[in-house]
Parts: C-alpha cells; structure tokens; sequence
C-alpha cells in the first residue's frame, strides 16, 4: 500500500463508527456538504472515519465525497445487517466478495385489479441499455486478509458471500428467503451496492463486511450492541493492513 493515502472507514450510523473514533488519535472532525468525516491516525497510520448517513443515495454521496477529497487506498464499508436464512446469528460476520441490488426489479405484467406478488419478481440492473443482474466483486486481497484475520473474532462465526443491498427493511419471512434461496443473499442492509458501485467507477479497492444484528427467520430481535464487536475486527483488518506497508 501507499502509506501515503489513507485508509477509509465508513458507517452508515453513529453507533457504527463510535468505537472508531474512540481508538483513533489526532481526531479532527470535517463536515463536508453535511457528511462528516473524521480524520486521524491508527498505529501511525493515516485513516478517514465516514459517516454515511442511512442508503443507498446518501451512502453514494458521502463515498464519492470521501474518495475525491481525502484519495483513500482504499474504502472499508461495514455496518449491520439483517440474515436471510437459519444459519446465520445475531454477531456472526459476512465478508461481501460480492454483493447486489436488492431494489431494482422487473414485475410480471399483470391487468388493473389482479393484484401485485412481489415474489414473482426478478432482480435486475440496467447496464448499456440491457436488462441483468449485476453482481460486483468486493477487492480479492482485501478479502484474503479478513478472512485471514478471522481467527481473531470469537463472537460469532465467518462466511464470506452475497450482501444484499437496498432501500428496505425486510420483515416478510417469506421474501427474506426468498433473497436466500433465488440469489444467494446472506444478508440484506442499506449501503454496500452504492459504495461497491461508486468505488468501482473511481478505481478504488473496496469490501463490504457486515455483522448480523437480527433475523426475522428466526424472530432474533435487532441488537446494535453487535456493531462494537465489529468495528473491534475491523481494526485487526487494519492492523494487517498496516503491517504490510512497514513490512
């Protein structure tokens, strides 16, 4: 890594970059077009902490923002996420190698009174005047060394896969597996795609982590507490990050 850019951390809340403002020195705060960023240092190591804001625009804005003013190495995107089957706890950790638009859709034509069923939709992008899914790739290296650095996590388990991302909270069971079970959604949350899309546009190496803090499946209620425990393995990526280039 060029140890002269900085490492970017983002968080769509407050409670999702607390922990980071805490371990973080020198911390000089900067409000730019009304997202804050918080500048400082880890280990000697220069890092820009983003608040997001909640979704997919607002976490679009504030990337862009974050990547033209501060030309970060590279764009660490993590927050809470909700599960989308039975095999996934409050505090277990996905590592998004990829991730996809949960909200964009093409519906089945059907007349004036014959109702809607959201389940017979398919999730599509729009890309160069035809209609697909796209699914985009989280940085290889980047997530070779969270899935290396997961032996430090003892809270929950590691998967790497498929993050959902869209302008919903679910609470349908069934459309939840649905995600599941159609695309391979392990997860489903409000920011990642944008950020994916955005730093893909700029060339900048990104990854999407996300800690499960509830499952409708499994009536698992939303616990924010989760959102330390991530940021906590967020600064051990960090810190292998950092090993690298004074190595």
């Amino acid at each position: 890594m060029d140890n002269k850019r900085p490492i970017l951390l983002q968080g769509a809340m407050e409670v999702e970059i607390s922990y980071f403002k805490e371990v973080i020195t020198d911390l000089e705060e900067i409000t730019i077009y009304g997202y804050e960023f918080f500048k400082g240092n880890f280990e000697g190591y220069p890092i820009i902490v983003s608040k997001t804001k909640v979704g997919l625009i607002e976490a679009s804005i504030a990337t862009f923002i974050g990547i033209t003013n501060f030309n970060p190495i590279l764009v660490i995107n993590q927050g809470t996420a909700g599960a989308c089957n039975k095999t996934m706890h409050i505090g277990d950790i996905v590592i998004g190698d990829k991730c996809i638009n949960i909200n964009s859709f093409i519906t089945n034509a059907r007349e004036e009174k014959q109702g809607s069923i959201s389940l017979d939709w398919e999730l599509l992008t729009f890309k160069d005047g035809k209609d697909e899914l796209i699914e985009l790739n989280a940085n290889e290296k980047l997530c070779n060394i969270a899935i290396k650095c997961s032996n430090s996590y003892n809270v929950g388990k590691i998967v790497t896969g498929t993050i959902g991302s869209g302008d919903v909270w679910d609470k349908e069971v069934d459309r939840i597996k649905w995600f599941n079970e159609k695309y391979n959604v392990l997860c489903e949350e409000m920011e990642t795609i944008s950020v994916y899309t955005v730093c893909k546009k700029l060339d900048i190496s990104v990854i999407g982590i996300r800690v499960i803090s509830d499952n409708e499946i499994l009536k698992e209620s939303f616990d924010s507490s989760v959102t330390l425990k991530l940021q906590k393995f967020i600064m051990e990526i960090c810190k292998e990050l950092i090993k690298e280039v004074k190595e």
